[in-house]
Protein backbone atom coordinates (compact mmCIF):
# COMPACT_ATOMS: atom_id res chain seq x y z
CA UNK A 1 0.00 0.00 0.00
CA UNK A 2 2.84 2.37 0.86
CA UNK A 3 4.44 1.76 -2.56
CA UNK A 4 1.13 2.51 -4.26
CA UNK A 5 0.77 5.81 -2.41
CA UNK A 6 4.35 6.80 -3.23
CA UNK A 7 3.85 5.85 -6.89
CA UNK A 8 0.65 7.90 -7.11
CA UNK A 9 2.36 10.87 -5.45
CA UNK A 10 5.23 10.70 -7.95
CA UNK A 11 2.77 10.45 -10.84
CA UNK A 12 0.78 13.45 -9.57
CA UNK A 13 3.95 15.52 -9.10
CA UNK A 14 5.23 14.57 -12.57
CA UNK A 15 1.94 15.61 -14.13
CA UNK A 16 2.12 19.01 -12.41
CA UNK A 17 5.71 19.54 -13.54
CA UNK A 18 4.94 18.61 -17.15
CA UNK A 19 1.79 20.76 -17.18
CA UNK A 20 3.78 23.71 -15.84
CA UNK A 21 6.32 23.76 -18.65
CA UNK A 22 6.69 26.66 -21.01
CA UNK A 23 7.23 30.37 -20.56
CA UNK A 24 4.72 32.49 -18.69
CA UNK A 25 4.47 35.13 -21.43
CA UNK A 26 5.71 35.08 -25.03
CA UNK A 27 6.34 38.21 -27.13
CA UNK A 28 4.98 37.03 -30.46
CA UNK A 29 6.59 39.87 -32.43
CA UNK A 30 9.95 38.33 -31.52
CA UNK A 31 8.78 34.74 -32.01
CA UNK A 32 7.55 35.48 -35.54
CA UNK A 33 10.40 37.92 -36.30
CA UNK A 34 8.23 40.95 -37.07
CA UNK A 35 10.61 43.90 -37.52
CA UNK A 36 8.03 46.67 -37.96
CA UNK A 37 4.79 46.50 -36.02
CA UNK A 38 1.57 48.09 -37.24
CA UNK A 39 -0.24 47.34 -33.96
CA UNK A 40 0.84 46.88 -30.36
CA UNK A 41 2.92 43.72 -29.91
CA UNK A 42 1.12 40.65 -28.64
CA UNK A 43 2.33 39.56 -25.23
CA UNK A 44 0.86 36.07 -25.44
CA UNK A 45 -0.25 34.83 -21.98
CA UNK A 46 1.04 31.28 -22.41
CA UNK A 47 0.32 30.42 -18.75
CA UNK A 48 -3.39 31.27 -19.16
CA UNK A 49 -3.70 29.20 -22.33
CA UNK A 50 -1.72 26.39 -20.71
CA UNK A 51 -4.04 26.13 -17.72
CA UNK A 52 -7.17 25.95 -19.93
CA UNK A 53 -5.87 23.76 -22.78
CA UNK A 54 -3.76 20.71 -23.49
CA UNK A 55 -0.30 21.26 -25.03
CA UNK A 56 -1.44 19.17 -28.03
CA UNK A 57 -4.23 21.69 -28.72
CA UNK A 58 -1.60 24.12 -30.03
CA UNK A 59 1.61 22.12 -30.42
CA UNK A 60 2.70 19.09 -32.40
CA UNK A 61 4.98 16.51 -30.84
CA UNK A 62 8.37 18.19 -30.53
CA UNK A 63 6.86 21.59 -29.77
CA UNK A 64 6.18 23.03 -33.23
CA UNK A 65 3.03 25.13 -33.50
CA UNK A 66 0.04 23.35 -35.00
CA UNK A 67 -2.01 24.63 -37.90
CA UNK A 68 -5.37 24.44 -36.12
CA UNK A 69 -7.28 24.20 -39.42
CA UNK A 70 -5.27 21.33 -40.97
CA UNK A 71 -3.68 19.69 -37.95
CA UNK A 72 -0.24 19.89 -39.60
CA UNK A 73 2.65 22.20 -38.81
CA UNK A 74 1.94 25.93 -38.88
CA UNK A 75 4.02 27.58 -41.61
CA UNK A 76 3.53 31.26 -40.68
CA UNK A 77 5.23 32.88 -43.66
CA UNK A 78 5.34 36.68 -43.48
CA UNK A 79 3.27 37.98 -40.57
CA UNK A 80 1.93 41.39 -41.57
CA UNK A 81 -1.48 42.96 -41.06
CA UNK A 82 -4.48 40.73 -40.43
CA UNK A 83 -4.24 38.68 -43.62
CA UNK A 84 -1.67 36.16 -42.40
CA UNK A 85 -1.52 32.48 -41.51
CA UNK A 86 -0.96 33.05 -37.79
CA UNK A 87 -4.33 34.76 -37.51
CA UNK A 88 -6.19 32.55 -40.00
CA UNK A 89 -4.72 29.12 -39.23
CA UNK A 90 -3.74 29.37 -35.57
CA UNK A 91 -5.31 32.03 -33.34
CA UNK A 92 -8.74 32.66 -34.85
CA UNK A 93 -9.82 29.04 -35.53
CA UNK A 94 -9.15 28.18 -31.91
CA UNK A 95 -10.84 31.32 -30.57
CA UNK A 96 -13.89 30.61 -32.73
CA UNK A 97 -14.05 26.93 -31.72
CA UNK A 98 -13.72 27.77 -28.04
CA UNK A 99 -16.14 30.71 -28.32
CA UNK A 100 -13.67 33.23 -26.91
CA UNK A 101 -15.49 36.55 -26.38
CA UNK A 102 -14.30 39.05 -29.01
CA UNK A 103 -11.96 36.28 -30.22
CA UNK A 104 -11.23 37.97 -33.56
CA UNK A 105 -11.17 41.53 -32.24
CA UNK A 106 -7.80 43.26 -32.72
CA UNK A 107 -7.94 44.75 -29.24
CA UNK A 108 -8.40 41.29 -27.69
CA UNK A 109 -4.72 40.50 -28.24
CA UNK A 110 -3.12 43.75 -29.39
Amino acid sequence: MKKLIISLAILAFSTLVIAGQGPEVIDLSKSFDIPKLTKKEVKFPHWAHQKNNQCSDCHLEGGALKNIKSGGKLEPGVVKGINNKVHKEFCWPCHIAKKVPRGKSCSKCH
